[in-house]
């Protein structure tokens, strides 16, 4: 990950799994290990011990060992069997490092809620909505899985009553529209969660819009929003709203450019009309925002996806400074409200092949450094 500090994710769920749960919580514990993502558990049976063994398994695998990257949460359960209660051992951490022990199932819930950046639930018991709306009253992202059940309550049940009480309690970084995403089939890999997790956890945007205000405002944000839909807000950069009160906009700006590894430059009809008062093109100007973060783009050798919008065409050479005349390689793509849908689709399709090619790249050279990403 690109982040500064490991992200850790809470996963949880039912202590008796079929054969499917276990499959789906050795999915999620590789997933999380591949993604660069930390994992905070407990010691039970079930979820537990699967996504627990799976994780540390990915990471032996990418030559990463467990401690500062795995927290056992573990209760106390030779007291419970003490006093006639069932031993639950479940998965060993494998470093004293990785175990946090706790002394009732109160101060675990603290301490699971505290130590992780986001949660997951596959199935669980009947404290499984007490722990979410902890979650997500410490401003955190929640993420129960509806298609697994468990016991004595499930995540299906978990799921629908966030989604009763959205309006008022909604789940911090997700639309109501990405948080119904996770009912969706895993076809391939764990579906739409590792999107939505490295949508609400990411420090740093992948993709940057490029746009002149008095150009094409509506269409840059309706194009910001459907990009923001897919890969989350934190990934996608629109300077009139991911600017935070306060911060200077052209460190803000820099530092958007630099994380990112597309960018998609709105190109309107008047994106390269004269300046005021008979000027030359604000793009002649030195100074120019929209300029310089287009030679931004291309001098740092980032994905340039021109998009043409209201009916507005590809600019001529001529009418380009030589610095921006490299813009005029790369295929631009026409959009319009005929097309919208399936451009949009294609565009994203496009720029999630680019982001996967970067993290191979730096798998394979934290491989080839016998380290994983941190």
């Amino acid at each position: 990950m690109s982040d500064s500090r490991r992200k850790f994710v809470l996963v949880i769920g039912t202590g008796w799994v079929t054969p499917a749960k276990r499959r789906v919580a050795r999915m999620i514990g590789t997933t999380l290990a591949e993604a660069g993502f930390g994992l905070v558990t407990g010691n039970s049976t079930g979820i537990d011990y699967w996504v627990a063994d799976s994780f540390c398994a990915a990471l032996a695998e990418r030559g990463e060992s467990p401690p500062g990257a795995f927290r056992q949460i573990s209760l106390g359960w030779a007291r419970i069997f003490e006093r006639g209660g069932l031993p639950l051992p479940g998965y060993a951490a494998p470093a004293e490092e990785c175990l946090v022990s706790v002394a009732d199932v109160e101060a675990w819930k603290r301490e699971a809620v505290v130590r992780c950046d986001a949660a997951v639930m596959v199935g669980g018991g009947h404290g499984a909505l007490d722990i979410a709306r902890r979650v997500i009253e410490q401003g955190k992202p929640v993420f129960p899985l509806p298609f697994m059940g468990g016991l004595t309550g499930n995540s299906d049940y978990v799921f629908q009553e966030i989604l009763k009480t959205w309006d008022g309690h909604p789940v911090p970084g997700v639309s109501r529209s990405q948080f119904l995403r996770l009912a969706e089939p895993w076809v391939s890999g764990t579906g739409q969660l590792l999107n939505l997790l490295r949508g609400t956890l990411a420090e740093a945007p992948d993709v940057f819009i490029s746009y002149r205000r008095n150009d094409a405002p509506a269409a840059s944000g309706r194009i910001a929003h459907d990009l923001a839909e897919h890969f989350g807000e934190r990934r996608v950069f629109l300077d009139i709203s991911d600017i935070a009160p306060s911060s200077a906009w052209d460190e803000s700006i820099a530092g958007a450019l630099q994380a990112s590894r597309a960018g998609v430059i709105v190109i309107g009809r008047s994106w390269v009309s004269a300046g005021a008062d008979g000027r030359p093109p604000r793009l002649h100007d030195p100074a120019d925002v929209v300029r310089g973060e287009i030679i931004a783009l291309i001098e740092q050798r980032k994905a340039i996806f021109p998009l043409l919008v209201e009916g507005a065409g590809l600019p001529d050479e001529s009418q380009l400074p030589e610095a921006l005349r490299t813009l005029l390689r790369f295929q631009a793509t026409t959009i319009d409200n005929g097309s919208w849908g399936p451009t949009m689709s294609l565009l994203i399709r496009e720029i999630e092949a680019v982001i996967g090619h970067h993290q191979e790249a730096r798998r394979a050279e934290s491989d080839r450094g016998g380290k994983g990403e941190v």
